[in-house]
């Protein structure tokens, strides 16, 4: 049941209550409903004395039904907050278990939606849908057995509409339900679109690109619109098909009416009271019809933070390994994504306390490889070795205390220069600080901005890309972890700007270092070099030996060093 998965099993046993209640209230709405028959028959009786104990019993079941429909909507609260403060933290954990490599822009939305969409929802609707939905939708069944006893004819027909009027309600639902999942989706690529559209701003108007139409926006702004004309088209039979139900049911019901009293079996004033039974039965599947959009809604939405937590976490070994010498091994390593094969069979080993460059063209599977390391993704087959042990058998926070990482897309945080370098080590002092900030040159951003706390604005938008990258490489030297993995990590530095650093990485040189790198002056300081294409390690030696070689990284090597002297004309 959805619900049940939704909420912590500490909260679970409640469910059974909570049920239990509903069908109280739902039968207290109908004694309420069904004393009105022999009330209006002792009112308009010789002796209309004999309708104060029904009065009485009204009066009685309305107020217990005010009382016990509250206490439900305090529960349905309490259930509410359980489940979300339960659930967020679910997701939160769940994601931190899911492999990196899965976040691509999709599956980002994905979990934004789940958490800050989702969860609000489901809270919304349980305070305010949990109790008049389920109410409603017992109602009726117990107001049909409440007429057995009163006049079972018309009992055996509400009991037999019910089932149907319901079953129509759901058909409607269904066919309603396939649509709005498309106009779902369509409305999360519109927003996605929305997004890069307003970040994109500055290279569309470049390009003469003042509109929408012809953007990836425009095409989906138009593809939410079509589902949402689907969604209008899809609601229309299954609102047509309930409303002919509904008339359907009450015409078989006031004719089954119409035959008792003809016969003699109900008098005048029963069969009045009876009428207002047969409205009050046909009011709750009225009522729910109203409230089926904002259960579809909500459906939609626990369906999508269970969709989340359905992604498969990273295996976790039952015990973690203890790391050894800080080298990687690569064993006959194959790696494919979405059926494209990535890598294919590489094996090499990069020795501790060395730096081991790659270098490929684009596209060769460069930063794959240090994914790879990073546990971002699982190989495909082969095995990843990294301080003496397969990186599948570390726990999650002993593989990442091996590695400093700087990827080529660096991640800035709202915040000051230090608070964004300390994020690596929040307890480190001042002086070490100072220290990698001085290595990475980033003293001189601060010196620039006024203050260490000055803020880097969203996503380090206050710094240019090699302000940011300096910022990066200063917190991967605070962490001072054994092995540092660097992406690009100084393609958007000036010539003085990476010399101060590949000097900084050469003074914190006890560490192994893993560089994938275009420039020849971070290549030409590496003390191993690794040359990759299509996925294969073709190369590797040192600098000199692979130029005396004559092979493909001696061309690459000559192609870099005369675009060095390029000029315009």
């Amino acid at each position: 049941m959805i619900i049940s998965a939704l909420l912590p099993p500490e909260a679970r046993p409640r469910l059974a209550p909570f049920a239990v209640l509903v069908i109280v209230a739902a039968a207290l709405r109908a004694t309420s409903a069904l004393a009105l028959v022999p009330l209006l028959g002792a009112l308009f009786s010789p002796v209309p004395q004999g309708a104060l104990p029904w009065l009485g019993l009204l009066a009685a079941g309305v107020a217990a039904g005010w009382a016990l429909e509250r206490f439900l909507v305090i529960r349905a609260f309490d259930l509410g907050f359980a489940m979300m403060t339960s659930m967020n933290a679910r997701l939160v954990d769940h994601l931190l278990a899911v492999p990196v490599g899965w976040f691509g822009a999709e599956q980002q939305a994905q979990a934004k939606r789940a958490l800050a969409g989702a969860m609000p929802e489901l809270f919304a609707s349980s305070v305010n849908l949990a109790t008049q939905a389920s109410i409603a939708a017992t109602l009726p069944f117990t107001i049909g057995i409440g007429l057995l006893f009163v006049a079972w004819p018309l009992g055996l027909a509400a009991l037999a509409a019910a089932p149907l009027l319901l079953g129509a309600l759901l058909l409607g639902g269904r066919l309603m339900r396939r649509a709005e999942a498309d106009f779902a989706a369509a409305s999360g690529e519109a927003a996605a679109r929305t997004e890069e559209f307003a970040h994109a701003q500055l290279v569309l108007r470049a390009a003469g690109r003042t509109g929408m139409e012809g953007t990836p926006l425009g095409a989906a702004i138009d593809a939410q619109k079509a589902g949402g004309l689907r969604v209008l088209w899809f609601t229309l039979p299954g609102t047509l098909l309930f409303s002919l139900a509904m008339q359907g049911t009450l015409v078989a019901m006031v004719a089954v009416l119409a035959l008792l009293y003809l016969d003699g079996t109900v008098d005048a004033a029963r069969t009045v009271a009876l009428i207002v039974v047969v409205l009050r039965f046909l009011e709750p599947l009225n009522t729910l019809s109203e409230l089926f959009p904002a259960l579809e809604s909500t459906h939609a939405a626990a369906g999508r933070t269970l969709a989340v937590l359905d992604v498969p976490a990273q295996p976790v070994p039952a015990r973690d390994s203890t790391p050894g010498t800080p080298e990687i091994e690569f064993r006959d390593v194959h790696f494919h994504a979405n059926g494209t094969h990535i890598l294919d069979g590489v094996t090499f080993t990069a020795p501790a306390g060395k730096t081991t460059a790659l270098v490929g063209p684009s596209g060769s599977g460069k930063s794959t490889i240090l994914s790879l390391i990073a546990r971002l993704h699982d190989v495909s087959t082969g095995e990843i070795r990294l301080a003496g042990h397969d990186v599948r058998a570390y726990e999650p926070a002993t593989l990442m205390d091996q590695l400093s990482i700087v990827f080529q897309n660096v991640q800035l945080f709202e915040g000051g220069i230090a608070e964004n370098i300390r994020l690596a080590r929040p307890g480190a002092g001042n002086a070490a600080l100072r220290e990698v900030a001085a290595a990475a040159c980033v003293d001189e951003i601060v010196e620039r901005l006024g203050s260490w706390d000055a803020p880097v604005g969203e996503g380090g938008n206050n710094l240019s890309g090699g302000e940011r990258q300096r910022v990066s490489i200063a917190r991967a030297l605070l962490k001072n972890a054994p092995i540092l993995l660097l992406d690009e990590a100084t393609s958007g530095l000036d010539t003085l700007n990476e010399v101060a650093i590949a000097t900084a990485l050469a003074r914190f040189g006890h560490r192994t270092a893993f560089i994938v790198a275009h420039r020849i002056e971070t290549i030409a300081r590496a003390d191993h070099i690794f040359f990759i294409e299509h996925g294969r390690i073709v190369e590797s030696g040192d600098r000199n030996d692979l130029i005396a070689a004559g092979g493909r990284f001696a061309a690459y090597w000559n192609s870099r060093r005369q675009a060095k002297d390029w000029t315009l004309a």
